[in-house]
């Protein structure tokens, strides 16, 4: 394997490692969001019973 070869395959392989972690942190971000939308969702659906309001 030649310089370039290598050189051209580290590079691929930190883009590729800071994509994943990237990624990563997105993915948890989401999933956080997730549950809160969800908590927040069950506490709407608590009220709108408690209230007797429905759709």
């Amino acid at each position: 394997m030649n310089s370039a070869t290598l050189l051209v395959s580290l590079a691929f392989t930190r883009g590729f490692r800071d994509f994943t972690r990237e990624f990563g942190q997105f993915t948890r971000e989401f999933l956080d969001f997730t549950r809160e939308f969800c908590r927040l969702t069950r506490e709407f659906g608590c009220f709108t019973r408690e209230f007797g309001v429905y759709s």
